[in-house]
């Protein structure tokens, strides 16, 4: 019987990782890009009492249970709108960034979804909210692609810059929509700099999540697919001054925590039964 108490123990710790990550759900309803996240149980340890014959099925004790596994709703999340620095991907991909914050290079990159950007303290690179630099491809004065390597996208001194449509990165962008909104007769151009690189994996379940919403690739994710940019190959695109929102249903989030609180309550019935069950049994031997 007192085996009990370590399968009590495997359930509320699943529980318990059901709930960080019904809370995290929660926690993240309005951060940009975020996926909703289920959690699947499994039984663990399940004793066999007789293996059974010809004529009669065998006998086992039922075991506990604990978190199988997790899988993420990769579903496309509203668009909705944002600043000029601000991009939502429809569609598959994903942007890639540097691991951290003082890094230039390819060799460790995340992954994300949430495109609310920004310029570096020093006006040099676009950046997230962690400092992590956005690649991108150069382009020439039309918006073209001129090459096909991944470089951190700079705004090469200009304090105006913001993303159009397709994720094409540019100078003189606030001075271009004040003009038009103005009316004045020549508006100031803008000048394409650089385009958004976008990416996707063979299996993004095998992704997994760090901070700022952004992903990891792993061997189970498999390698990120060649990059390219907005509407290219099976990418999707990009839409400027918008973002996209969580795709985390409030119901669904409600329904895993009234869920998990059954779980608890269960759990917790058993428990009270088994102290009756000892404490009737030390009370005999006294």
């Amino acid at each position: 019987m007192f085996d009990l108490y370590k399968e009590i123990k495997n359930t509320v710790s699943g529980l318990n990782d059901g709930l960080r990550i019904a809370v995290s759900n929660a926690d993240n309803f309005t951060t940009p890009g975020y996926k909703y996240t289920y959690a699947s149980f499994t039984t663990v340890f399940s004793r066999v009492k007789s293996g059974g014959t010809d004529k009669i099925n065998p006998v086992e004790y039922p075991g506990s249970m604990t978190l199988g596994s997790t899988t993420t709703d990769f579903t496309q999340g509203p668009i909705t709108f944002g600043t000029g620095m601000d991009v939502a991907i429809v569609g598959e991909g994903f942007i890639p960034m540097t691991n951290a914050a003082n890094e230039t290079g390819t060799s460790d990159l995340v992954y994300t979804r949430a495109g609310r950007f920004q310029v570096d303290f020093n006006n040099q690179f676009v950046v997230d909210s962690f400092g992590r630099k956005v690649f991108g491809f150069k382009v020439d004065a039309n918006g073209n692609k001129i090459s096909n390597d991944l470089v951190p996208i700079q705004t090469n001194g200009s304090n105006d810059v913001g993303f159009l449509d397709d994720g094409v990165f540019v100078s003189s962008y606030q001075k271009n929509k004040d003009d038009v909104k103005n009316g004045v007769a020549s508006p100031t151009k803008t000048t394409p700099m650089y385009k958004l690189a976008l990416t996707t994996f063979p299996n993004k379940q095998g992704l997994t999540l760090t901070q700022g919403g952004a992903w990891h690739e792993t061997l189970a994710s498999g390698q990120h697919l060649t990059a390219g940019a907005s509407k290219e190959g099976s990418y999707g695109s990009i839409r400027g001054a918008s973002l996209e929102s969580s795709n985390i249903d409030v119901a669904k989030v409600a329904l895993d925590l009234a869920i998990l609180n059954r779980g608890f309550s269960a759990v917790q019935g058993v428990i009270d039964d088994v102290n009756k069950i000892l404490s009737g049994l030390i009370s005999k031997l006294q």
